[in-house]
């Protein structure tokens, strides 16, 4: 579909492991759709349910109501509660799937309902980076809801690089960027799946070592190292920028700050500081430490503080310089044990804040920092950081929605307005920063903006992109409702959580808050709102296009002249040199499986060793003359490359493409003539070469125009290239096309769908477009997500519930004489849930009479095939355990009357709910 990372080598208590694998077959393994909908039917009241490829990620109740498990009891313990909850409707999330154990990571405390526990996924015995669940509890210990973020992958081979080996890389990798004398930890095997960190497209899921690794200075890196490739297979710079103990440097230059575990110069005991930074940093502390223990009810020094000899403390280093840089050093940041601020820094309360709840974030949700969950993590950091700004003001004060502004440069961030300060508002503003060096970890520091801009309509409201919102905190200088809806989200999120997500949970939270008193249902209007007003369910419209055209000009049509994935033998299609292989091979299981159609592509390894290493068509193609003819192919590659400390990227190793001619002659192909070409230079030894090189976060779409070379017989060639420094997981190439352009004999206007909302159940009707040829034959194949649904071949189409959250579009393919075709695909569009239609009434057959049977008359719904759930009700209170289609009136029910709800669902609609009529006093 998608972040701090506390230190990966720090030991896990496990406060309980639930394997929910079943060990039953497959034929009677729970099945997932049947637990949503025991899920459902359990809920007192709607539950709004998220799913991703048709498994559920979240659930949740509305507000004021709850899922009640009927195996869960107010007196279970929190533990036992959540692990009753996940063996009842786990399998709808997942957590069934072979291999998966989920364990017990932490249980804490929210603002609202009984408690939070987290479950780490893993598979085979090995932790999944970003796999966890986290299960909300209502104060009876029913369920409030679930947030699931699970790879599907069912084992991890054996490792077959060591820890040691795969610690020297790690170590190096960081060294050349760096600098200095890097260490690092004993490193912990976890699974990497791509998939459940919004990389879809990628290498597939990998055993990787994971290390933390330090050096002097502000310099803290999480890696990931193959563990049976020995690629470096991600590297993520952690340091976030931005009982009390404070200890100050005084502006002197060290290699690397020390931590403050001794020779500090303010703490509880000591009289207040002369030195500004130093009281500021000890009073701002202590704010944020209060506003803690007020809203969340958490004690900071016990949770964030640094191990002292004597015992946690919350530690500040104040007026740092680090040897290389600026000094009076121009930033602050949270190393994982404590802060350290440059000079004039600790002043700024709303920073403070900010670096502390680095902390919190890192020891609660664990927020991977990279792409949009790191920027969600910056967010979460400046929310806070505000709020205790807006509790902590001074007299004569005035307060502002800016971060930073009592820094010596000023603001750094607007709240308000992101956009002042070059951050998105939204998710389709063009400020949205893709990075595609990630030399901002994929845009943490800019992308937080969408956050920042919902907090601020959430809390004060206002009109902004089409919506107008009523904040839930006018009036209230404390922040009070904002405070308690964030920290609420602070707990519940997964540790991968992209802005749809968040959208979810920030509703969720709301929910809950309301059941608790602390927010209303008018307040999570307003955070609805400000979900839609910021666009957190759209993708970046910023980031680049994933694949290149391969359509021919208006008034031609496309002949292929080498398709690779339709030749008999694809892998024969390329003559291959050593290091370049045509996946899968049996014998070598280290490079992933990883292709763009299907499991099959071409790999070239990025060794550690200077090497140049070609893979040339192995048949020439003739090309036309005086007409355009292109080459297009699909490929995902990670190269070797690196940032430095002053923020330079450095390309060492990358893939070119050329092509030779009958004689072998190489020609370059112009950069004018590419999409999506290669645009990065490489580092010696093959400096100034332009290549596909980094990170292409995931697949990409290439292509050439070839009319520089018309008229000729030519052969494509891919090249590896790598240094001799450090691995990585290479290049993979797949799909790769030789066309040319015929004239054409017609054109064509688009085909359209009548409908644009497309629901299931609804009925779509394809119109023809508009061709030059009147006699051409219409013909039509509806699509699902692109791919061709099977038997929908008419020009009416009925929606399915196997289409619910797909894209559905049609195809019209026009015939006009012989051989001659075009066709083109509608606009898809989404579709949603149907909606269940209930009758105007439903009723009550029987007489009200003790020991009488009454009888729920539904009535007629449609679409057919409801499935009716029955909740019968004493004068409008639900009777404990009546949930069947017929009531036995016992002596309980005499002089009270009798009503009864009928619940329609279906899969795929969203359900509907109808209330009969009461009837008379039961009698005797």
């Amino acid at each position: 579909m998608r972040r701090a990372l506390s230190s990966l080598c720090a030991a896990t208590v496990v406060a309980g492991l639930l394997a929910l694998a079943p060990t039953q077959s497959a034929q009677s393994a729970p099945d997932p759709d049947d637990a949503e909908a025991t899920l459902r039917s359990d809920a007192d009241g709607s539950v709004v349910v998220r799913k991703e490829g048709g498994v559920v990620t979240f659930a949740g109740a509305s507000a004021g109501t709850e899922v009640d498990n009927p195996s869960v009891d107010r007196g279970d313990s929190v533990s036992a509660a959540a692990r009753a909850h996940l063996q009842r409707y786990g399998p709808a999330f997942g957590t069934d799937r072979p291999g998966t154990t989920l364990v017990q990571e932490r249980r804490s405390r929210a603002a609202a309902g009984a408690g939070v526990v987290r479950y780490q996924q893993h598979v085979g015995g090995v932790p999944v980076v970003g796999g966890d669940v986290v299960v909300v509890l209502a104060d009876d210990k029913d369920l409030s809801s679930v947030n699931a973020n699970l790879s599907d992958v069912r084992s991890v081979p054996a490792a077959t690089v060591s820890e040691p080996d795969a610690r020297r890389t790690a170590i190096a990798k960081v060294r050349r960027a760096t600098g200095g004398s890097p260490t690092a930890a004993t490193g912990e095997r976890w699974l990497w799946d791509p998939a459940t960190t919004g990389r879809t497209n990628s290498t597939g899921p990998r055993g990787a070592w994971r290390f933390e690794v330090r050096a002097d200075g502000a310099v803290r890196h999480e890696l990931l190292v193959d563990d049976r490739t020995g690629d470096v297979l991600l590297d993520l710079d952690l340091i976030q920028e931005i009982d009390r103990v404070v200890c100050d440097q005084a502006g002197v230059s060290v290699p690397d700050p020390a931590a403050c575990t001794s020779g500090a110069v303010r703490t509880e005991q000591s009289p207040a500081s002369a030195v500004p930074d130093v009281e500021q940093a000890f009073q701002n502390a202590g704010a944020t430490a209060q506003f803690y223990d007020e809203v969340g009810d958490r004690d900071l020094t016990d949770f964030i503080g640094l191990d002292t000899a004597s015992g946690p403390k919350l530690a500040s280093t104040v007026r740092v310089c680090i040897n290389g840089d600026p000094c009076p050093y121009p930033n602050a940041y949270w190393d994982g044990r404590q802060m350290f601020y440059g000079a004039g820094y600790a002043v700024a309360d709303d920073v403070v804040g900010h670096e502390m709840t680095h902390g919190v974030i890192e020891r609660t949700s664990d927020l991977l920092y990279l792409d949009q969950s790191g920027a969600i993590n910056e967010s979460l950091a400046d929310i806070i950081g505000e709020i205790v700004d807006h509790r902590n003001v001074a007299d004569g004060e005035s307060v502002t929605w800016t971060t930073g502004e009592d820094l010596p440069g000023g603001a750094i961030r607007d709240m308000a307005h992101p956009e002042a300060h070059g951050q998105p508002d939204r998710m389709t503003s063009p400020d949205w920063d893709v990075d595609p060096t990630y030399d901002d970890n994929g845009g943490v520091h800019t992308n937080s903006g969408v956050g920042n801009k919902a907090f601020h309509l959430i809390s004060q409201g206002g009109t902004f992109n089409g919506q107008t919102i009523a904040g839930i905190d006018a009036g209230d200088p404390t922040l009070a409702r904002s405070s308690a809806l964030w920290l609420q989200v602070i707990e519940t999120i997964t540790s991968f959580t992209e802005y749809a997500d968040l959208a979810a949970v920030l509703e969720q939270s709301c929910a809950a808050l309301v059941t608790v008193g602390d927010l209303s249902a008018a307040d999570c209007t307003a955070v609805h709102q400000a979900t839609l007003a910021t666009e957190m369910t759209q993708r970046p419209t910023a980031e680049p296009a994933r694949d290149a055209d391969r359509s021919c000009p208006d008034g031609t049509h496309k002949r292929v002249l080498l398709d690779t994935e339709a030749a008999t033998a694809p892998g024969a299609t390329f003559t291959t040199s050593p290091g370049w292989q045509r996946l899968p091979v049996a014998s070598d299981p280290s490079p992933a499986l990883n292709g763009y159609s299907g499991d099959s592509s071409w790999h070239a390894d990025d060794p550690a060793t200077v090497a140049t290493r070609p893979m040339t068509a192995t048949t020439g193609i003739a090309l036309p003359p005086d007409q355009p003819t292109y080459l297009a192919f699909r490929h995902w590659h990670v190269t070797d490359f690196d940032v430095t400390s002053a923020g330079t990227v450095r390309y060492w190793d990358g893939g070119t493409v050329d092509v030779v001619d009958a004689n072998d002659n190489a020609y370059l192909l112009p950069a004018g003539a590419w999409l999506n070409g290669p645009v990065r230079s490489l580092q010696a030894p093959y400096s100034g070469v332009k290549a596909f090189a980094g990170s292409s976060r995931g697949w990409v779409g290439s292509r050439v125009d070839l009319s520089s070379m018309a008229g000729q017989v030519i052969r494509p060639r891919f090249t590896m290239r790598s240094d001799s420094s450090v691995g990585a997981p290479g290049w993979y190439v797949d799909d790769v096309v030789v066309y040319t352009c015929d004239t054409s004999l017609f054109w064509y206007m688009p085909p359209e769908m009548t409908a644009t909302a497309p629901r299931v159940g609804q009925t779509l009707t394809a119109t023809v477009g508009h061709w030059n040829i009147p006699d051409a034959v219409p013909s039509y194949q509806w699509l699902r997500d692109g791919t061709a649904i099977t038997g929908a071949r008419s020009r009416t189409y009925a929606v399915v519930a196997a289409d619910l959250g797909r894209r559905v579009s049609v195809r019209v393919t026009m015939t006009a004489l012989p051989f001659i075709q075009s066709e083109i695909a509608s606009t898809p569009y989404t579709v949603d849930y149907g909606q269940v239609r209930p009758p105007s009434s439903v009723s009550i057959a029987g007489r009200a009479r003790v020991g009488r049977v009454l009888y729920a008359r539904p009535g007629t719904w449609t679409p057919s095939g409801v499935t009716f759930h029955y909740r019968w009700l004493r004068d409008g209170r639900p009777i404990p355990r009546a949930t069947k289609y017929r009531y036995l009136l016992r002596s309980i029910d005499r002089g009270h009357r009798i009503s009864v709800v009928i619940t329609g669902t279906r899969a795929g609609y969203y359900s509907a709910s109808r209330r009969s009529p009461s009837t008379v006093r039961v009698r005797r």
